[in-house]
């Protein structure tokens, strides 16, 4: 796979520059209040489609409803032998507590050296980086050798069903592409002396399930057996206490093997251990970071996490139904209703599990040509580091 081909008149990079476009971009998308809800994402679609159309890249603005825009952009390869590379992100931000903060988190500020703003990492950074090289490829006349298209996404925060999956059900046109570049990678990790960057290859499905208890209600003065508040104080205990079933995919297999081929033989044999049975002993034996502790065992189980918890009205009444919601996240392969299945064998029979949303596992093949060409990438620009795909 090749993006970029040669031309005599291509213009050397000046990667200053490119980096000063991204700071500038950063900072205007920073100061778009896109939190969601309501999201708001038109004006910051808006800011970036007038940003590329000025720069001769054709851009689109599509809204899904009323204020939640998407923007889409194309640069035309000449003559193209290949699929577009799809450089894509999201421009909503979550929820923000202005009180917690010692800087402004719509203002996009520089303070000693850092970026200030909700969304900085997740994810207008990226987003900033992308327009930025974007708008090189085309200042700097490079010749393609494929369509590179643009997608910024609305609604992200909450599922994308006014943002990517809009999209793909009414314009998948914008879509189509051979290879994406999304978030979720780029942090490296380092096991003994070997510098290991992570590229995401795949993604567990998320998915949102409810646990119900119901019981008689009353008086908190006459205390009551069998409430809806003991029921579910029983089931979140079984639920939080529970070691899910492991398994290793592709990705975190080859991840594994990358680690154990950075360490010692009692290192190695400790990760192969873990690659037979990924059980959270066999885990923490790793002699790793305690991040890479957090991400493998996240990485080789489904997961069922609770956030929120919701009962009576008033504190001297006894409730009749209290709801648990809970975050679950599913490797790929893994059926969703067998899942919640699953964690209602766990959870007992008082309490009632229903499957609220689910989304699939995906995984893509990391031995393609666009892994290799990050991975010679990272080679160039981080001497004896070395690439890893996980999930």
């Amino acid at each position: 796979m090749t993006t970029a081909a040669p031309s005599g008149s291509q213009q050397q990079m000046d990667w200053n520059v490119i980096g000063d476009d991204a700071v500038r971009i950063l900072q205007a998308l920073l100061r778009f209040e896109t939190v969601n809800l309501p999201g708001n994402e038109t004006p910051a679609a808006t800011y970036i489609a007038n940003l590329l159309q000025t720069a001769g890249i054709g851009a689109e603005v599509i809204e899904a409803a009323p204020g939640r825009g998407s923007v889409v952009a194309r640069l035309r390869a000449e003559r193209p032998t290949g699929r577009p590379l799809l450089l894509t992100g999201h421009t909503d931000v979550v929820s923000v507590e202005p009180d917690k903060w010692s800087q402004d988190p719509f203002g996009g500020d520089i303070v000693d050296g850092y970026i200030w703003g909700r969304g900085v990492l997740d994810m207008k950074g990226q987003v900033a980086a992308e327009l930025a090289v974007l708008l090189a490829l085309a200042r700097y006349n490079v010749a393609l050798s494929r369509d590179v298209t643009f997608a910024a996404f609305a609604d992200e925060e909450r599922g994308g069903q006014l943002g990517a999956a809009w999209l793909w059900r009414h314009r998948p046109d914008v879509l189509d592409a051979e290879y994406a570049i999304n978030e979720g990678g780029g942090r490296s990790i380092l096991v003994g002396d070997q510098r290991i960057y992570l590229c995401q290859s795949g993604e567990k499905g998320p998915a949102r399930l409810q646990v119900t208890a119901r019981g008689p209600a009353g008086h908190a003065s006459v205390p009551l057996d069998g409430t809806a508040m003991t029921k579910m104080s029983d089931a979140l205990h079984r639920l939080t206490a529970w070691e899910p079933p492991t398994r290793v995919t592709t990705p975190v297999r080859i991840l594994l093997e990358t680690i154990a081929a950075a360490l010692d033989e009692a290192g190695a044999a400790a990760v192969a251990r873990v690659i037979e049975n990924p059980m959270l002993e066999a885990i923490q034996a790793m002699p790793v970071e305690p991040l890479v502790h957090r991400i493998v065992r996240a990485t080789t189980r489904d997961t069922a996490v609770p956030t929120v918890i919701q009962g009576g009205k008033t504190i001297n009444v006894i409730p009749s139904e209290v709801t648990l919601g809970v975050d679950a996240r599913f490797l790929p392969g893994t059926d969703p209703e067998e899942w919640r299945s699953l964690v209602q064998s766990v959870v007992g029979d008082e309490v009632e599990v229903e499957l609220l949303s689910r989304e699939p596992g995906l995984e893509f093949d990391p031995a393609s040509p666009l892994f290799e060409i990050i991975k010679e990438t990272i080679a160039e620009m981080a001497p004896g580091a070395t690439v890893a795909p996980f999930l």
